[in-house]
């Protein structure tokens, strides 16, 4: 894994929006976890206008990794979120959203691993050290090939 420290929060999201557009451009079917929250806004505010209409980021799925929805919601924060920020606004087709639900949650990690894992995952850390999507913090960004 490679830490990349950023001198600022324009910088950090300027450096993530590049290293998850460039990991969207390799070829052939690639997975991607984001989550959402205040602190990956900038990242998809860069990102929108590069995705928005463009098929040649078709072969990107986008995995839902850290809630399963509730009390009968169609979708959790996370994922309410994320369409809010990202996939709507960058218009990222409904087949490439992989969503987590009670449904499936079961055989979540054998999806995955039979659609040949993640590529990179883009999550939160929180102030008390736990990782986990919904909470701001600190953005990190893994590269499964770093």
């Amino acid at each position: 894994m490679k830490i990349i420290v950023a001198d600022n929060y324009a910088e950090m999201s300027r450096l993530a929006a590049h290293k998850l557009l460039t990991t969207m451009l390799k070829p052939g079917h690639v997975n991607m976890a984001i989550t959402a929250g205040n602190t990956p806004k900038g990242v998809y505010e860069l990102m929108v206008e590069e995705v928005a209409g463009r098929d040649y980021y078709d072969n990107v799925h986008f995995y839902n990794f850290d809630e399963v929805p509730v009390n009968g919601e169609p979708e959790g924060v996370t994922m309410t979120n994320l369409r809010r920020l990202f996939f709507t606004p960058a218009k990222i087709a409904e087949s490439q959203i992989e969503r987590l639900t009670s449904d499936n949650y079961q055989t979540w990690d054998e999806k995955l691993t039979a659609d040949g894992g993640l590529n990179l995952m883009l999550m939160g850390l929180g102030a008390d050290g736990h990782f986990l999507g919904n909470v701001p913090g600190a953005t990190v960004c893994y590269d499964a090939s770093a």
